[in-house]
């Protein structure tokens, strides 16, 4: 008789400890709404936050040109690449001053006379640094390219 009540005891013992961890409803609800990665999971430098907020405005404008319409109310953010942060000392290419000092000219014209050909230039600008350093968003500036790019 003492040894049906053994195992009750241990079968009581198991279902306490080893029962709740198998229920448990933080441990259901952690993975019906998994955690996601951050888009940026980097410290954003004074640099590639320039260059974010500069794809935002040209993808405004890649979408009024794309529609055929003229995109004479935008104007394009003046950024001086050479005096903000990187996000480290790798980005600082050779010639990087003189991409930069390039890319602000683009900009400008794009300003004074916004149309394709200016956009265009703005988008080669940045194809032209991101060859040197930082090719990882060539990607993403291929698809500011107008449909009918200018060649």
């Amino acid at each position: 008789m003492i040894r049906p009540l053994h195992w009750t005891l241990i079968a009581s013992f198991m279902v306490f400890v080893f029962g709740p961890s198998c229920s448990s409803s933080s441990e259901s609800s952690q993975n019906q709404n998994p955690r996601l990665a951050p888009a940026q999971p980097n410290r954003t430098s004074e640099l590639a936050q320039a260059m974010r907020d500069i794809d935002l405005e040209l993808q405004s404008v890649l979408a009024v040109l794309s529609a055929g319409e003229e995109a004479t109310d935008f104007r394009l953010t003046e950024h001086d690449f050479s005096k903000l942060q990187p996000t480290d000392s790798t980005m600082l290419v050779v010639g990087f001053q003189a991409l930069s000092i390039a890319f602000s000219s683009h900009v400008s014209n794009f300003n004074r006379t916004p149309s394709k050909e200016t956009y265009m230039a703005v988008v080669g600008g940045c194809v032209s640094c991101h060859q040197k350093a930082c090719p990882g968003p060539l990607e993403r500036i291929a698809k500011r390219r107008l449909p009918d790019a200018l060649d």
